[in-house]
């Protein structure tokens, strides 16, 4: 039995994309030791060796830190809108296999045994592999599809 889905790779499904996966991210929360660190190494540059190039060098650092932490999402969607597939049409095709993906520029294909597990979220479900996690809107799903992921990726 065969399953086939298609959407389309636009700025609203990457927002949705990065919304839903960020809870369930690495980079959910600030690098706080990161930050501590860039700052006394700062400080220890200005205060310690009296070298105000290099304190200020590396604070400016730690700044720059947190406004790529607290922009990081429109950040993310306009490297994914630069990138070749924004744009492109996607087909899923859901079988006993696994998950296909086909689009113009890349093409892949996640079988059922490598998901570990799979998180329902508020608007898509996230697979999360040993490489990594793939989201899907459930708006392009049917409830027929939902089922038969949660079937076969919990065995």
């Amino acid at each position: 039995m065969a399953l086939t889905t298609t959407y389309t790779l636009d700025r609203p499904y990457f927002y949705e994309c990065f919304d839903e996966s960020l809870p369930y991210s690495k980079r959910a929360q600030p690098k706080y030791f990161l930050l501590v660190l860039l700052t006394a190494l700062g400080l220890f540059g200005i205060y310690g060796l009296n070298d105000h190039y290099l304190g200020s060098f590396l604070i400016m650092l730690a700044i720059l830190e947190c406004v790529a932490f607290y922009y990081r999402r429109p950040w993310w969607v306009t490297r994914q809108m630069l990138s070749r597939a924004s744009g492109s049409e996607v087909t899923l095709t859901f079988d006993d296999e696994g998950i296909k993906s086909v689009n113009h520029y890349k093409n892949y294909q996640l079988v059922w045994q490598d998901i570990n597990e799979v998180i329902d979220t508020e608007r898509g479900l996230l697979l999360k592999n040993k490489h990594g996690m793939q989201y899907i809107s459930k708006q392009i799903l049917s409830p027929e599809i939902i089922n038969y992921i949660n079937k076969k990726a919990t065995r």
